[in-house]
This record gives C-alpha cells, structure tokens and sequence, in this order.
C-alpha cells in the first residue's frame, strides 16, 4: 500500500501545528479539504489519528508513529537532496534535544560545539525541562532526542549510559547554618531522595523553590538557604562549601531517543560528542 502524499502532507501540517486553522492555511487548503485529506487518510490506514475536542488536537499512538515516519522520510529526503546537488556544506535540518537543567546548559552546549561550527546550516532547538516531563516530550516527537535519569525499558527507545552525576549538600559559606533547603518545586524529588539516602528521613520540613539548578545556586549564595546540587556545576563557586562530602546522591544519565531503521548522518556524531563530553567531565 502506497500512501497518498497529499494526505500525509495534510497530516504533516497537524501534527506540527496541533491546530487545523494553522495547518490549512500552511498548505493552502481549506479546511473541509484538509478534514477530508485526514478522514481519507484515517480511512486508508484503518485507525484514529488525532483526538479532537472544541479546545485542542492531540495525536494517538498510531499518530505519533506516523508523524516519526513522516520526520524520518523528510530527512532521508533532504539528505538525498544534499548529496545529488554536492552542496558540501554539511548537515542541515534541525537538531531537537531536551533534558534537565543541570546537564543542558553546562554539558549539552559544549559538547556539541563543534558539531554546530562545522555545519553552518544546522538549526538547533533545546529545551530545559523537568525530569517528570522529558519522557512525554519524546514520545510526542516534540524533541529527536532527551537527557534522563532513566533508562528506557521498551525495545522502541534507545538508551546510551552518559554517567553518573553526583549531589552533594551545598551550602553558603556566609549562611551555612540556615536550616531551610531549596529545590525545583514541591513535586521534585532531589532534595527528599538525598534526605532518604543519607539521613534516613524525607525532605525538611522548611522548603522554598527556584524553579531551575541555576535559581537554586543563586539562592545558596544569597542566602537563602541549602540545596542538593551537581558536584560538576558548583566546584568553581568559591562561596559555597560543600558540606558532609561524604553523602552523595548519585543520579544516572541517559541519552534515549527512538531506534529507527535510518538515522540522519549527524546522528552518530551527536552521540558520540555527547557521550565523550560527558564521560570526560564525569570522570574528573
């Protein structure tokens, strides 16, 4: 069966845009074609595509499958396209990649520098996000890659082990004997897991928030209290002290993202940069 490529064009249009209005206008169709082009395609392939209600679109299952088959034909064919016209200009397209504060910043961007110096036409896209909400970002196709602390348990997503990164008790070294600690948000589960650990207890009964890894080191230096934080972001913070080295909450990081039949050219490299930078930085 050959699909009808206006159909999956139309489809293409919607699963981006998540709204009919947009994507018919992208395309230049109305919006009783493009109802039609998904009803035919929906037809054709004997399954739901989206779920729709007055307020919002979302994709089903077979829908996030099509739209990853959809993303891999459009890079096999954009990559064809480079090679037959010998633009030598090297990888194109755009790069997607999520993962939680502390790596993103301080071990993402660098390890891809030179990745991005070398391919001028490469268009990037991170996104800093909770731990609870990365893996959702995968499975919606938002991101083409995710750095985690676990790793995936179903054959469709691979999983690259990064390393280890350690968190330790931080303190100011004006305010080292405020008892109250800081963490992301109430639903973050650093501060109570170091607790757990080391202390045999839950997280502290005084808690105030900062949303990101940076807010939380600002807060440490400025007093506002404690917090669990990544050995590797605040060895050269000369205000803060770590204290009680000795108890350390380890976190595993992973590089998961779907196995496909066929991986755009950048694809080894961006693994591979990323596992070796971050080898290199966790085993210092």
């Amino acid at each position: 069966m050959k699909l009808n490529s206006s159909h999956l064009e139309a489809f293409y249009a919607i699963a981006r845009t998540l709204n009919f209005t947009r994507a018919a206008e992208e395309i230049h169709v109305t919006q009783s074609a493009l109802s039609q082009r998904i009803a035919k395609l929906e037809e054709e392939l004997e399954t739901t595509l989206f779920i729709r209600d007055r307020s919002s679109v979302k994709l089903t299952e077979a829908g996030l499958t099509l739209l990853r088959y959809c993303e891999r034909a459009l890079v096999g064919e954009s990559e064809l396209l480079e090679t037959l016209k010998g633009t030598g200009e090297g990888a194109s397209g755009m790069l997607r990649i999520g993962g939680f504060s502390s790596v993103m910043r301080s071990l993402v961007v660098p390890a891809l520098k030179k990745i991005m110096h070398s391919n001028p036409n490469l268009s990037v896209e991170f996104f800093t996000k909770e731990l609870r909400e990365l893996n959702d970002l995968l499975r919606r196709s938002e991101v083409d890659y995710i750095l985690t602390n676990q790793k995936s348990e179903t054959p469709d997503i691979e999983s690259i082990f990064l390393g280890i990164e350690e968190n330790v008790l931080v303190a100011s070294k004006k305010y080292s004997d405020l008892e109250i600690y800081l963490d992301h948000d109430p639903s973050d589960p650093t501060t109570s897991g170091f607790f757990r650990q080391n202390k045999g207890s839950d997280r502290p009964k005084k808690m105030r928030y900062l949303d990101d890894v940076y807010g939380l080191i600002d807060g440490v230096k400025n007093g506002y209290g404690k917090a669990i934080l990544p050995r590797h972001l605040i060895e050269n913070e000369k205000d803060l002290e770590i204290q009680e080295p000795k108890k350390i909450l380890k976190v595993s990081v992973y590089l998961n993202f779907f196995h496909q039949p066929y991986y755009r050219k950048i694809h080894e490299r961006v693994v591979q940069d990323i596992r070796t930078h971050f080898q290199e930085r966790f085993s210092d």
